[in-house]
C-alpha cells in the first residue's frame, strides 16, 4: 500500500500544474491580507475606544435592517459583545499574525479544498482516459488497494496544502501585522458570553474543526472521478457543488432545513467556540452525518471503480 501511495504522490508533485495550484493557494492568503489592509479592518487607531463604539453603532444598524440575513444578525451580535468586552476590560484589541491566521483558517481550508478537488477529480478519471490504468492493474496490487491508495493520496495532498496555507498566513501576516501575540488569548462568544482560550489552541482547533469540509469536497470529487471518464466533468461538477454548498451554508445559516444539509455540518467550531445555529444539533449528530455522507459516496464510487472495464 505504501509504495502505491508513494507512486501516486510522485505523479502529483512532478506535474508543474500542481505547483501552480500551490502557488495559487499562497496568493490567496496574500490577497486576504491585502483585502484587510485595504478595508482598514486589520488595524486599530490610537483612539481605539471611540473606534469600537462607532463599530458597535454600525453593527446595531446593520442588524436592524429589515432585509438582514440571520447570519448577518448573528455576526453583528457577536461583534458587539466582543467589542463591548474590550471596552469593559479596557483592553485594546491586538492585530497580529496569530489573530489573522485564526480568523482566516476557515477561508483557507475552503480555498484549499477547491484546489484539492482538481487533483481528486482527475486522479481516477485521468488514468482511464490516458490508459495508464492498465499499467497499474498489471502489477500485483488489487483494484481495492489502488482505490484506497488514490483516495489517501488526495486526502494527504489536501491536508498538506491546508497546513501550508495556514503557515503562510502566519508568516505573511507576521510581516504585515507583526509576530507578537502568541501568548495572548483568543476571545470568542458562546452562550452570549465572552470566553477565552490560548491563541495556539484556537488556531489548531480551527484547523482541525474545518477539515470536514475538505474531506467532503475531496470525496465528492473522487466519487465523480471514479464514476465518469471525463476529468473535466468531474472537476467542474465537484467545484460547483462545493462552492454552492459553502455559500448556501453561510447564507442560510440558522434555517431549520439546513440541519439535513451536509455543508452546514462541515464547520464544527461553533460546538467549541460558539453555539450551533440550529437548536438540537449536537457534535455527535454532525459527526455521524458527515461519516454517513462519506460512506455513501464510497459505496457509490468503489463498486464503479472495481467493475469498470479497461479498454
Amino acid at each position: 500500500m505504501i509504495p502505491l501511495i508513494r507512486n501516486e504522490n510522485m505523479k502529483i508533485y512532478k506535474r508543474k500544474r500542481t505547483w501552480v495550484l500551490i502557488a495559487i493557494a499562497l496568493v490567496y492568503v496574500l490577497l486576504q491580507i491585502v483585502n484587510l489592509k485595504t478595508a482598514g479592518s486589520g488595524t486599530t487607531s490610537d483612539d481605539w475606544r471611540t473606534q469600537l463604539e462607532q463599530e458597535n453603532m454600525q453593527f446595531r444598524e446593520e442588524a436592524a435592517e429589515p432585509d438582514a440575513l440571520k447570519i448577518e444578525i448573528k455576526q453583528a451580535e457577536k461583534n458587539i459583545l466582543l467589542n463591548q468586552y474590550y471596552l469593559d476590560q479596557n483592553t485594546q484589541p491586538s492585530n497580529n499574525a496569530w489573530n489573522f491566521a485564526v480568523s482566516q483558517v476557515r477561508n483557507i481550508i475552503f480555498a484549499v479544498s477547491l484546489i484539492s478537488v482538481i487533483i481528486a477529480g482527475e486522479i481516477v478519471a485521468a488514468e482511464f482516459v490516458s490508459g495508464t490504468i492498465k499499467f497499474l492493474l498489471t502489477r500485483s496490487a488489487s483494484r481495492t488497494k489502488i482505490y484506497i491508495s488514490k483516495y489517501i493520496t488526495t486526502i494527504l495532498f489536501g491536508l498538506m496544502l491546508s497546513a501550508v496555507g495556514v503557515l503562510a498566513s502566519i508568516l505573511l501576516g507576521g510581516l504585515i501585522f507583526g509576530f507578537d501575540g502568541l501568548a495572548d488569548s483568543y476571545f470568542y462568544v458562546k452562550d452570549h458570553a465572552v470566553g477565552e482560550v490560548p491563541m495556539l489552541q484556537a488556531l489548531l482547533a480551527g484547523y482541525l474543526l474545518n477539515i470536514p469540509f475538505l474531506l467532503i469536497a475531496i470525496t465528492l470529487a473522487f466519487m465523480i472521478s471514479a464514476a465518469f471518464r471525463s476529468t473535466t466533468f468531474s472537476i467542474v461538477i465537484s467545484l460547483l457543488v462545493s462552492l454552492a454548498g459553502f455559500v448556501i451554508a453561510i447564507a442560510m445559516d440558522g434555517w431549520a432545513w439546513t440541519k439535513y444539509f451536509i455543508f452546514s455540518h462541515t464547520d464544527l467550531t461553533p460546538f467549541i467556540y460558539g453555539n450551533p445555529s440550529i437548536d438540537g444539533v449536537t457534535l455527535g449528530f454532525s459527526l455521524a452525518f458527515i461519516l454517513l455522507h462519506l460512506a455513501i459516496m464510497h459505496l457509490i464510487s468503489y463498486p464503479l471503480f472495481v467493475k469498470r472495464d479497461v479498454v
